[in-house]
């Protein structure tokens, strides 16, 4: 039976089975305010339209376990999400491979779809996505987000004073350069806010860091009315690193605890 109805924690995450309506082309200002941009969050295509097909049952689940394992109808060890992400999502802590555990399905399916498609490029994750089916792409998405993973120890030294500052960015931003909070979008502590906004909080620093050039850079290009490719246009290297490296020591102080014995419950 679905299990959305057993969890409200699962209904807020685990949005495998859905489609988007009304995504509109970015709007490209040269150098949009900060206040422009923060309007631009309470807009619905920010959000990207979402809306909610059906459930997520415990069989899309387990195809997204099989699909996580190489077994897609692709198939193949160059197929298996574990190569690289691991079983549980947990990814590289060197950052050169994300952490999948925990964020909203919807957010990493539009991943996915964006991959194949070429509106994010990406050497290795393209040529997988482009041999998925929509099917496993919803599955494999709705699985790895209701993974619950232990954080991986953050590598390397940062200042007191970067950790301040990119603290700094994530709770204010910097209305002097023009950059939005963090938070307007990712929410308290960069938790994210599913369906389409994904968690930042215990993210490998090196890999935000690596987005937020390749979106000043134009190279990732599929943020919804450019909200991201914007901020980042006004971010120096080094507020980039220091966003990244605060937001990569975050916990959350409390955690949503999955029951896997929920899934299987009449």
């Amino acid at each position: 039976m679905p299990f959305y109805k057993k969890s409200s924690f699962f209904a807020a995450i685990a949005l495998g089975a859905v489609f988007v309506t009304g995504v509109t082309a970015q709007d490209r200002e040269s150098d949009p305010s900060i206040r422009a941009l923060e309007a631009r969050l309470n807009d619905e295509r920010v959000l990207f339209n979402v809306e909610v097909e059906s459930d997520v049952t415990d069989d899309v689940l387990e195809l997204g376990r099989l699909v996580a394992m190489g077994g897609s109808s692709a198939g193949g060890s160059g197929m298996a999400c574990i190569s690289c992400h691991g079983a549980e999502g947990m990814g590289d802590g060197s950052g050169a491979f994300p952490r999948l555990a925990g964020q909203p399905g919807w957010y990493m399916y539009k991943q996915l779809i964006d991959y194949a498609t070429g509106d994010r490029p990406n050497n290795v994750m393209s040529g997988i996505a482009q041999r998925l089916t929509e099917q496993e792409m919803e599955a494999v998405s709705a699985y790895y987000a209701v993974i619950d993973a232990p954080y991986r120890p953050v590598l390397g030294d940062i200042s007191a004073e970067m950790l301040q500052w990119g603290g700094q960015l994530g709770a204010v931003g910097s209305a002097e350069r023009g950059i939005p909070a963090c938070v307007n979008c990712h929410g308290p502590q960069g938790l994210g806010n599913a369906p389409s906004v994904p968690y930042l909080a215990g993210q490998y620093a090196n890999y935000m860091t690596h987005q937020l050039q390749l979106w000043q850079e134009g190279v990732r290009d599929n943020d919804a009315m450019n909200v991201m490719s914007s901020i980042a246009s006004k971010m120096t290297e080094e507020d980039m690193r220091a966003v990244s490296e605060y937001y990569a020591r975050v916990r959350p102080a409390e955690r949503a605890i999955i029951d896997v014995d929920v899934l299987s419950a009449d």
